[in-house]
């Protein structure tokens, strides 16, 4: 298959919304349709790979997982006091 080095594609009112919602992402235009159709074809390739889906078959996307960026923690400070784990031979003394 040859892959266009450019593609067009009319923006009706859907494409607008999406492109819209995701604008606060600081995302270019170019930029989020390129990561959304790299996260489509993700989806698709894993539901054909798993069997999910046959591969003429557009599969549903019914869940997924987000990986949060960490939340930052203030430094620690001062001494950090840890359980004291008892040893076998100190319970049986």
């Amino acid at each position: 298959m040859s892959v266009p080095r450019q593609l067009s594609a009319r923006v009706d009112t859907d494409l607008a919304e999406a492109i819209a919602t995701l604008a606060p992402t600081g995302l270019s235009y170019s930029e989020i349709v390129k990561r959304s159709v790299a996260l489509f074809a993700t989806v698709y390739r894993v539901a054909v790979e798993n069997n999910v889906t046959e591969p003429h078959e557009i599969p549903e996307l019914t869940a997924y997982r987000y990986k949060l960026p960490p939340v930052p923690q203030p430094p620690r400070t001062g001494a950090i006091n840890l359980p004291r784990l008892k040893l076998q031979k100190e319970s049986a003394a």
